[in-house]
């Protein structure tokens, strides 16, 4: 059994917490041994002492029987520090949780991160790293690399998220949209046209916006 180490100490890090424990609870994987992180919240308070820190990203040797999963949720930073640390060994593995829903014919990469009830249709395909949060994933959709989607979204058929992708609560992408790298989708918004790469939208229908 693998010794599972958490990346990250913020607000996603207890959530992807309680994914291992959920999976772990279904067919026992990994015992997980805590987090690291070189700033965030108090995990020991807010765990109850049953985990805590142990050790920094800056200063992490991973050992030979540990395995990583990254619980940072803003994609450029789980780019940097995912990057980081397999620079040093570290070998990642995918969270993805018992009720979650995968369609036989659907791909996805290393490192991946699904939520309760997430769902994911027929040939879609999620890149690496990508964060799925409660929210459903149609048909033929195309996902990059380090890409997070919110709860409660509709990314619909045949939509294209490039890397690095934000898409926020409740909003939702209908069919045949390409959204470029880096672009960040407000949550709420109802994207009807394509989304230029590093742009920001937001509304219904999603429009530019500048904050």
């Amino acid at each position: 059994m693998k010794d599972l180490i958490i990346v990250g100490a913020g607000d996603t890090s207890r959530e992807i917490l309680q994914i291992a424990k959920d999976i772990n609870r279904a067919s026992p994987m990994w015992n997980i041994e805590g987090f690291i992180a070189d700033e965030g919240l108090d995990i020991s308070q807010l765990t109850n002492g049953e985990y805590d820190i142990v050790g920094t990203i800056e200063h992490c040797v991973p050992k030979e029987n540990e395995v990583f999963v990254c619980a940072i949720a803003t994609p450029w930073r789980r780019e940097r520090v995912v990057n980081q640390l397999k620079a040093v060994g570290a070998v990642f593995i995918s969270l993805i949780h018992p009720t979650a829903r995968l369609n036989d014919y659907c791909e996805l990469g290393e490192g991946i991160v699904m939520y309760p009830y997430s769902s994911v249709g027929s040939n879609a395909c999620l890149g690496n790293y990508v964060f799925l949060q409660s929210t459903t994933v149609a048909h033929d959709v195309s996902v990059g690399d380090f890409t997070t989607i919110s709860s409660l979204c509709g990314i619909l058929g045949r939509v294209k998220l490039g890397k690095r992708v934000f898409v926020g609560n409740h909003a939702t992408i209908v069919p045949k949209v390409s959204i470029g790298d880096d672009a960040y989708i407000g949550a709420g918004s109802v994207v009807i046209r394509n989304v230029k790469a590093g742009t920001k939208v937001f509304g219904n229908p999603a429009r530019r916006v500048d904050f």
